[in-house]
């Protein structure tokens, strides 16, 4: 027989541990890629053989920001690399704009298909009648920092086929782009430098891949959400290595507002939600490092919200669970503490980032109920959403 408290003792320790377990799950993850992180180096040939790239900019109504895109490609290209805006179904000045700037620019009518794949799959079979051996995606929002074509040509001479360049948000000072500082910091830092020091599933990201024309010949863009996330999970389940590429930089502009931020992580989510559904049981039958990771990713929750399973059953432990119990979630939490600020360390953020860890209780509120919504959302299956709002 049982006494009252060893039945607490128990229960305590599984509301704690059930609490915990989503959480433990990304805590573990992120701790894996941390230390990975810190093994990371580029190694560059001395012999590096020209790369004729073409660099395409899916633009749709982006007359805001397109201008200051392309003049940082302009700065940055080579004399035998080309440029292609593809004016998506714009009704603003996006292909003057484009033309001014001296792009070839190919128009999609608003007939035509919606969406970032539909573009970016026009941008490749206009490409199949040109010249060129890698071709380089960049968003209408995103700055390239100078010499960072040659920094991937240099990456593809040893010999790889796939890559993605550090992608980080703009530098600001609201408080959306403290917060969207961080959160690229351990996205576009930490996580690729990580994986790619294991042999890991470094993510496409949309703006900064780079693909070589033999991969460009054999894979489509085909979800309508997240499709840079699925086009990556297929070359893993074809077994090929995609690399992360630290001296080729970009930043992308964030959101104008809570609302459209709201939107882009609904758009991820909802993609990444679709992509664990169709994707986590092949990755795991691969039996590599690489699918394996890819699909601990896509069952581990995002890290705002682990950190709310992490602190609510700190919460329970507290009152009800055995000290063990706590133990184990202080360390999950440590654990996940320390991979954020190595993150920031690397991404070489500001102090004034802290502020976006000062509002981290509104913070982790607003992500649960992306989350949710995506789930709710993911029931009528993936589908398209509208175009990111911009602003000056």
């Amino acid at each position: 027989m049982f006494d009252a408290g060893t039945v607490g003792g128990v229960v305590g320790a599984a509301a704690t541990m059930a609490l915990a377990a989503p959480g433990m799950v990304t805590a573990a993850h992120l701790g894996v890629l941390g230390v990975g992180s810190l093994c990371y180096r580029e190694r560059l040939p001395d012999r590096v053989p020209p790369v004729r790239f073409l660099v395409v900019v899916p633009a749709h109504n982006e007359e805001l920001v397109l201008a200051d895109t392309l003049a940082a490609i302009t700065a940055s290209i080579r004399p035998r690399d080309q440029l292609l805006v593809v004016d998506d179904r714009s009704t603003d000045r996006t292909g003057e704009i484009a033309r001014q700037a001296g792009a070839t620019v190919l128009r999609r009518e608003p007939g035509e298909p919606p969406g970032r794949a539909a573009a970016r799959q026009a941008a490749l079979q206009h490409a199949r009648s040109l010249e060129w051996d890698a071709m380089v995606m960049i968003d209408a929002d995103s700055i390239v920092e100078f010499g960072f074509f040659d920094a991937c040509e240099r990456k593809l001479a040893t010999g790889a086929v796939a890559l993605q360049a550090r992608s980080e948000a703009a530098i600001g000072r609201r408080l959306i782009d403290q917060a969207a500082l961080a959160s690229f910091a351990v996205q576009g830092v930490l996580m690729p430098r990580g994986r790619d020091a294991l042999h890991g599933l470094v993510r496409l990201r949309g703006t900064g891949m780079v693909l070589r024309r033999e991969i460009i010949d054999r894979f489509a863009f085909r979800a309508p959400a997240s499709e840079d996330l699925v086009y990556a999970l297929d070359l893993c389940l074809a077994g090929i290595r995609i690399r992360h590429v630290e001296s080729a930089h970009l930043r992308s502009q964030n959101a104008g507002s809570w609302r459209t931020a709201t939107e882009q992580k609904m758009r991820y989510e909802v993609g990444r939600l679709a992509a664990a559904r169709e994707f986590v049981r092949p990755l795991l039958a691969s039996r590599t490092f690489a699918g394996i990771e890819a699909a601990w990713f896509l069952v581990s929750p995002p890290l705002a919200n682990a950190l709310t399973f992490l602190l609510l059953a700190l919460v329970v432990g507290v009152v009800i669970g055995p000290a063990w119990a706590v133990a184990v979630v202080v360390a999950a939490i440590a654990t996940l503490s320390a991979a954020i600020g190595l993150a920031f360390v690397q991404a070489r953020l500001h102090p004034r980032v802290i502020l976006a860890v000062a509002v981290a209780p509104a913070y982790l509120a607003w992500k649960l109920l992306v989350q949710l919504r995506a789930m709710l959302s993911l029931r009528r299956g993936p589908y398209e959403f509208g175009a990111t709002e911009r602003h000056t």
